[in-house]
Formats: structure tokens, sequence, C-alpha cells
């Protein structure tokens, strides 16, 4: 009977331990990125990445568009990843934004969520 309730317990710490573990797939993490570079509405679409590739037409049709770079909050490396500059939002260059992160292997792209304050830096699009 003792190893029955040792097991029992030692099968619910691990269970507990691991739903402390879990992370869901779909759950956003806004992370903090700077802006590195602006699409530029002349590219081709076999010199843009798949998630801009996919959005040529608007592109070409006006959309702006942002190459973001950050660090992922749990690895020290930093990506790059694609976003839709909002309409009536003034980005510059290397201007620092919160994003939610897309994959733009998976055709998603990030979203700006916030704007840090502008600075009076050379690059304003």
């Amino acid at each position: 009977m003792n190893l029955y309730w040792k097991t029992g317990a030692a099968t619910l710490a691990l269970l507990s331990l691991s739903a402390c573990a879990w992370n869901d797939p779909h759950e956003h993490h806004d992370a903090a990125g700077t802006v590195e570079r602006f699409i530029d509405p002349q590219a081709q679409p076999g010199q843009l990445p798949p998630c801009l590739a996919s959005r040529i037409a608007q592109i070409q049709g006006g959309t702006r568009f942002a190459a973001i770079r950050y660090r992922h909050w749990a690895s020290h490396f930093k990506t790059m990843v694609y976003a839709e500059v909002p309409a009536g939002m003034s980005l510059q260059l290397h201007q620092e934004v919160r994003i939610e992160p897309g994959q733009c292997s998976h055709d998603e792209l990030a979203v700006i969520v916030q704007n840090e304050a502008l600075s009076t830096r050379k690059g304003a699009m």
C-alpha cells in the first residue's frame, strides 16, 4: 500500500510540473524590436521572403511593410520578422517597437502593437 501512495504522489508531482512547462503554440508573447529596413515597393516577389511575396499586390499598391529584428523571449538569438505598418503610423529606421512576432515560414506577419516615442533620427517613412 505504501508503494501505491508513493507512485501516486510521484505521478501527481510530474503532472503538475509538466503543466507548468506547457507552452501553448498559439500563445503570443510581445517583444521589443528594432525597425531594420522598409520593404521597397519595387521589389520583385523572388527577392522577398514568402510572407511578403504572397502580399506583393499590397506592397506594390502602397501598403508599407517593415523588417523588424527582435530577440525571442526564450532565446538569446535575434530574429527578423516582417510587419505591415499600420496606416497613419510614422516609423523611422532603427526605431524601437513592440511586436507580436509571426512566423514568415507559415505566412504570418508580425503585428506592431506599440511604437515607442519617435526620435529625430533620419529615415522616417
